[in-house]
């Protein structure tokens, strides 16, 4: 199996969409996927330490005129619930957040926070797409852009180990 297959679809749709900036944090399922964004050469990455820089980075590259992503866990899309509503939902910022989606079904650990992180998505009005399915990586992502860029909101991509090759 091709662990890097999910991965390099999600940054050709990222690419595809003409996102210029991806905001990260590291996490170990999102491992492959992070190292891509750092080899590319044609998008800007931005490490973070906290996922609340990443909405204000983000935002702020919007104004000037870029589309933008944030690659994040979902317990950090969690802590990062006020940058987005006071920032990214209070401004009518367009972002594509990409949540790793641990606690998922068929994932050990972190079952309480894979339980709240549809529900608070949903609760801030963020539209979410899970993705499982390979095939639907690359439209599903490039699809999502163009959904908060018409929307001027932040639009979610749930991804689940399924896509980023990480299920054992």
């Amino acid at each position: 199996m091709d662990r890097q297959a999910g991965p390099r679809a999600i940054l050709e749709g990222l690419k595809a969409a003409g996102i210029t900036l991806i905001a990260t944090l590291p996490d170990e399922n999102l491992t492959e996927l992070l190292k891509l964004v750092e080899a590319d050469r044609e998008s800007i990455h931005v490490p973070l330490c906290r996922e609340e820089e990443g909405i204000g980075i983000c935002a702020g590259a919007t104004l000037v005129g870029k589309k933008t992503a944030i690659i994040m866990q979902n317990g950090g899309f969690l802590n990062s619930c006020n940058a987005l509503t006071t920032t990214a939902l209070q401004f009518q910022i367009p972002l594509l957040l990409l949540i790793y989606y641990a606690g998922d079904i068929g994932d050990r650990g972190f079952a309480t926070v894979g339980t709240v992180t549809e529900p608070v998505l949903h609760a801030l009005g963020i539209r979410t797409y899970l993705l499982r399915r390979m095939e639907e990586i690359k439209e599903t992502v490039h699809q999502a852009q163009v959904l908060a860029w018409d929307a001027n909101r932040p639009v979610a991509l749930l991804l689940t180990k399924d896509v980023l090759g990480t299920r054992g």
